[in-house]
């Protein structure tokens, strides 16, 4: 049994996840990637400001000694004097917090202030100094008691951000750094920018987000909307293609039944023209004289019916034409229909007052249309009720409307009023209004039904002029 395929707004739903989640993954790195570029530059503002400076010192100590030989302490202490520190017992309450220097074999030299515990360069660090690389490390949280001598660490445990900045020396005449200078530096200024950015940041990769999930939303949307319309349209031409299939169908069963409808009727006149010469002399006699009386109406009625079948086909066949006025035709259908609701106990009332004029075959037709219509109607009005055809000349059409008294038309019915095998009535097959709308058709009219309740029911049938 095949699968049945998936609900337009399951697959609208899933592909808009796939697109959204496309987008995050898109989105979320690239702006992390540049919220670290621009925080990386933060970090290592302090260290291009400070290496200018510092190898302006060793520069002005290496002037200083000239030629002579200088030991590795005297060229790096202008450089830990000029952090203004070496004389401080303890941290400053901000700015810069501690240096020290070390030597080209990473060896502390010297360091200030005095409370700072035993500074030394990680194994991490040293090759990248000894590379000529600048280092900026940032620490959120700094443990202040863990480097300081006498400093208590703040109330709730965090530590003070703190930044620190490593700096290799070069030498004048040496081949590598002649030292290198460690400082540490208050980072809470820099803490609040760090932050300022995230916050930035973040409220731009929201927004970003956002947007792209709204437009994906708006194309996604429409697209559904677009198919769902395109489903519709799809839908109902496959309807109408399927009526139009069986009513070609109809049509043809219909030209099949009319042939046979003309042989047969073409048998039927002799036999019930002997028909009804027995029925008439029997209707005379004195035994059973009311049956035989009703028995020659009918079939006086069935040769009128065969009569005016022969002269329809005999018209068309002869392409014979003549015209016939709304008296006329309005007249024709009181005649045909007057005693079926005579026998039916129902009040039948036909108006057709007007002087334009239509054609035999066109007339005819019509004149079979409004038949199986009144008949219909006569069915389901109860005794005692009233049918009515209305004939009316609209200038561009004439009109037919007949009305009945009946309960009206159940909803489920109304969906397939012309189709064969569909009826609202017990035993009813449905071809007359599927015959009726075929028949109307072919004279280029429109039949339909024009309103049902409870009050009754009202068929129209317009005829272009």
């Amino acid at each position: 049994m095949p699968r049945s395929p998936l609900p337009l707004a399951v697959v609208t739903v899933a592909a808009g996840g796939l697109l959204v989640a496309i987008l995050v993954g898109t989105v979320v790195p690239f702006r992390a990637e540049e919220r670290a570029t621009y925080d990386r530059a933060l970090i290592e503002r302090d260290a291009a400001v400070l290496y200018p400076e510092a190898l302006e010192q060793l520069a002005q100590s290496e002037a200083a000694a000239g030629g002579h030989a200088a030991s590795v302490a005297d060229l790096l202490a202008p450089v830990l004097r000029n952090a203004n520190i070496e004389s401080r017992g303890a941290p400053p309450a901000e700015g810069m917090l501690a240096a020290a220097v070390f030597d080209g074999e990473g060896k502390l030299v010297q360091f200030a202030p005095a409370t700072l515990l035993l500074p030394e360069l990680s194994p991490e660090m040293y090759p990248r100094l000894l590379g000529g690389e600048q280092i900026s490390l940032y620490h959120p949280d700094f443990p202040l008691d863990q480097y300081f001598a006498g400093v208590a660490q703040p109330a709730g445990g965090a530590g003070l951000p703190v930044l620190e900045v490593l700096l290799p020396l070069p030498g004048r005449d040496a081949a590598g750094p002649v030292g290198f200078v460690q400082y540490f530096i208050d980072a809470r200024r820099l803490a609040v920018e760090l932050a300022a950015v995230d916050r930035r940041f973040n409220r731009e990769t929201t927004a970003t987000l956002a947007i792209g999930g709204a437009l994906i939303a708006l194309v996604l949307g429409a697209a559904y909307f677009g198919f769902r319309r395109a489903q519709g349209l799809i839908a109902e031409r496959n309807e109408r293609l399927v009526r139009a299939n069986f009513e070609l169908t109809l049509a043809a069963k219909a030209s099949a039944l009319g042939q046979i409808t003309s042989h047969l009727i073409h048998g039927l006149q002799g036999s019930v023209a002997g028909l009804s010469a027995v029925v008439t002399e029997r209707s005379h006699d004195s035994a059973g004289a009311l049956e035989w009386r009703s028995a020659a109406t009918y079939t006086a009625r069935l040769q009128a019916m065969i009569q005016e079948t022969v002269a329809l086909l005999g018209d068309e066949g002869a392409q014979v034409s003549y015209v016939l006025t709304g008296r006329e035709l309005a007249d024709t259908i009181r005649r045909r229909n007057a005693q079926a609701a005579a026998d039916k106990g129902v009040g039948l009332r036909v108006t057709g007052e007007f002087e334009a004029t239509i054609d035999s075959h066109r007339g005819s037709l019509l004149c079979l249309i409004a038949a199986n219509l009144v008949q219909n109607a006569i069915q389901a009005t109860p005794a005692g009720g009233r049918v009515e055809v209305v004939l009316r000349d609209e200038n561009e059409a004439i009109t037919l409307a007949v009305t009945d008294d009946g309960p009206g038309i159940p909803p489920a019915i109304q969906a397939h009023l012309f189709e064969a095998g569909r009826s609202g009535r017990p035993g009813g097959t449905g071809l007359g209004l599927a015959i009726s709308r075929l028949l109307a058709r072919q004279i280029g009219a429109n039949l339909g039904l024009e309103g049902t309740g409870a009050a009754g029911t009202t068929f129209q049938l317009t005829l272009p002029r």
